[in-house]
Order: structure tokens, then sequence, then C-alpha cells
């Protein structure tokens, strides 16, 4: 798939661990030390076509209470601590994780939102900005938009809690959806609409297989969206709600509820002979997953008549156990 048009999906998170509520001089209760627990963050990703490299540059993170009280963290790199970190997505796949903060100590509670702050893409300096890498090893910014010009981009979530446990989170980065390629411009735009804050203790894995046989149907009845006979293999997570599931798309920069949750890629593995698919960190209940061969029309920004989900499944994310899902023409 050529990446300049569309993007596969991809996943990117962070792992959180909670703690307890904390104080100031308005009256709030000090925290003790049963009210505290740890804050770790890592990343991941999955793959994503078309690139060999998405580079994010996180500077820090920071979350604040619904009391109002912010705690920062800098995120530094390992080779040298004067710098932030630069994390290519594309290394931590599935349910790998870089880690860019440990057990860092914070108050347990309600909190307003996390934030992570990305340095932005910068023509004139690519080595220590973000920038994806494209097959053809050219080289273009990655930018988080935000109101400013200071040159760094803020990626916030907003309402969680920490327990008073070591609880981990994952913010999750669908590229697919998030990634942006603008006309006429040289920067990539990496887009908040596509993330979502997983409880990672809360949360399973959605694995499966597509038959060759399901596969070769889905192309020939779909040969007229492939010009050049490539064509775009994914899984797309709906609400149980969706009535029509449809591809990525927004309407006034929101997501609609008929595009999908989250995407992930088929991929061909030469170990066992077969397709397959990932989705990580999902929250258990009910959904429906379809297969799709169209992936590679999908615009994140416009709606696309021609896309199609090919096989449509109802399934239950259990609470305790990953899901393994199979597509076939014969169900």
């Amino acid at each position: 798939m050529n990446f300049k048009s569309t993007l596969v999906s991809s996943a990117v998170l962070f792992a959180l661990a909670g703690c307890g509520s904390s104080s100031d001089d308005n009256g709030t209760t000090p925290p003790q030390s049963s009210d505290k627990s740890t804050f770790s963050l890592g990343v991941s990703d999955a793959p994503v076509s078309g690139l060999k490299a998405v580079n994010v540059v996180f500077d820090s993170i920071t979350i604040k209470t619904q009391g109002d009280e912010e705690f920062s963290f800098e995120t530094r790199s390992e080779a040298d601590a004067s710098q932030p970190q630069m994390v290519n997505l594309l290394d931590y796949t599935g349910d790998d994780v870089f880690e860019l903060l440990d057990d860092q100590e914070v108050p347990a509670g309600e909190y307003s939102w996390i934030r992570a702050q990305v340095i932005n893409g910068d023509t004139n300096n690519l080595s220590f900005t973000s920038h994806v890498v494209y097959e053809d090893d050219s080289i273009a910014p990655l930018v988080v938009k935000r109101k400013g010009n200071d040159g760094v981009g803020e990626i916030q979530l907003d309402g969680f809690t920490l327990n008073q446990t070591d609880n981990d989170f994952v913010l999750e980065f669908d590229l697919k959806k998030s990634l942006v390629d603008p006309q006429n411009n040289e920067e990539i735009f990496l887009k908040p609409r596509g993330v979502r804050l997983q409880n990672l203790s809360e949360s399973q894995e959605v694995e499966g297989t597509v038959s060759q046989a399901l596969i070769n149907n889905c192309e020939t009845d779909n040969i007229a969206t492939a010009a050049d006979s490539t064509f775009g293999h994914a899984v797309y997570l709906y609400s149980s709600d969706a009535q029509v599931p449809k591809d990525i798309y927004e309407i006034d920069e929101q997501t609609p509820e008929d595009a999908p949750l989250a995407t992930a890629n088929v991929v061909f593995d030469q170990d066992d002979n077969q397709y397959e698919f990932e989705l990580a960190f999902i929250t258990p209940g009910d959904y429906q997953l379809g297969y799709t061969c169209t992936a590679h029309i999908d615009d994140a920004e416009l709606e696309d008549t021609d896309f199609t989900v090919y096989q449509l499944k109802q399934i239950s994310v259990p609470q305790t156990e990953d899901l393994s899902v199979s597509f076939d023409i014969t169900q």
C-alpha cells in the first residue's frame, strides 16, 4: 500500500500505574503511604504499511488530578540524558513495549487528563525531532497540531482513575486513524483522534486468522478498487451498536458511531503459513469485528463509499483471557 494516500493501523501504547491523594494549602488531605502507588509509562505500536519508521520524540508526560494538581515527568534518552526520548514506534509492535517512565510515585484517585508533549518535526533538524521515513528513504516532519507555534505538540486524553495499586494503562494510537498526509503539505500530521486510554489489567487481546480462500474472494469481488492490483487487508473493530459498519472517517473532527474503534493489519506469517491479525489492549465486552481487503482506499478523514466490510462477526471479549477469531468462507 502507498502510505502517502492511506495508512494502515498501528497502535502506540503507554503503561500507567496508580497512586494516592495530594496536599496543598487549601485544606486537602495530605497523601498517606497507603494512598500511593507507582506510575510507569511505555510505548508500543502495530505495523504500518508504506513506512520504515515513525519516530516520535517524547519530551514529557503530565497528569492532572481533579483537584488541579499536576505531576510532570521528563522523558529522556538513555543514550543522552540531555535529549528527549525518540522512539521508532514500528520497533515495538503488538504487545512489545518501550518503557518511557518506570515506577514514578504519584497520588491515587481521579485524574482529569494525561498529556504527552511531543517535539514536532523540524525540516532543519529532523535528526532530533519527530519524523517519518518512507520505504524509499525519503523523510517528512511529523507534527502534532495545537494552538501556538513553539515546536511542541500535545496529545491529551481526559478522565481516568489511578487506584491504590500498581495500575497499568495503555495510551493506544491507531495510526491509520491518527496519521494524516495533507495535500500540498510537506508535513505529516499526527491527530489525537485515534488515541484511546486503556487499563492494561482490564484488557485482553483479540487475535486470529483469515483464510486464503476468503482473501481471494474478497479481492475478486473488489478488483475495481485496486488500480494496481494492490489491496489493503485488515480487520476493523466496531461497537456492538454500529448499525452499518463503515470505514475510518470523521464528522466535525468527531468519530461517528459506525466508524471503527481500532484496526489491525492482516499479515502473512511465514512460519505458520497463514494470514494473521492482532488487536492488543481491548476492553472486555461485546463488539463487531470485520475483515476487509479495501483498507487501501480508506482515507482517514473522508467516508469512502467503495469501502466494504467483507465479513462481519459478532464477538464477545472475555474478562480473563484472550479471544481467537477465524475468518473463512465457510462461516
